[in-house]
């Protein structure tokens, strides 16, 4: 019976204690400006490439039915330069570009720039306060605005 119990108490305290993933964040609890980020179609392929020192991450959000989900992500702690497929979503094909930079103990959003030409296809980037830059580029694939 007391053993019962004291499961029952972790279980829930787990739950009321644990973060719940809302739609439209970003990392950490931040909430994500669609303003700031780029909307595109998919499927695509596309390489992340980061430099400086502070944390950078791109994520591609796909459009849920009333908000922009988390689909995936890239990050300058697994390499300088990370190559993603990004796959269509049968329901819709709208994605969104974003990145984020570690500003101290936040998370903040970069505004990426409009479309380049790369030599390897279309790129977006943005600069962070520290210096640091992140750029995105599509390599194959649509990666256009839809």
């Amino acid at each position: 019976m007391v053993t019962s119990i004291l499961w029952a108490l972790i279980i829930g305290m787990t739950f009321l204690l644990t973060p719940q993933v809302e739609a439209s964040q970003g990392p950490g609890a931040t909430k994500m400006d669609a303003k700031l980020g780029v909307e595109v179609e998919g499927p695509f392929e596309m390489i992340c490439t980061f430099l400086g020192r502070s944390k950078k991450v791109i994520i591609v959000y796909r459009h849920g039915p009333k908000e922009w989900e988390p689909k995936l992500s890239c990050n300058d702690g697994a390499g300088s330069q990370i190559a993603r497929h990004v796959p269509a979503d049968g329901r819709d094909p709208r994605l969104m570009i974003t990145g984020w930079y570690a500003d101290g103990r936040e998370w903040k959003q970069c505004e990426l720039k409009g479309w380049r030409n790369d030599p390897k296809g279309k790129s977006l980037s943005c600069q962070t306060p520290s210096g640091g830059t992140m750029t995105v580029t599509c390599t194959k694939g649509r990666c256009a605005k839809p």
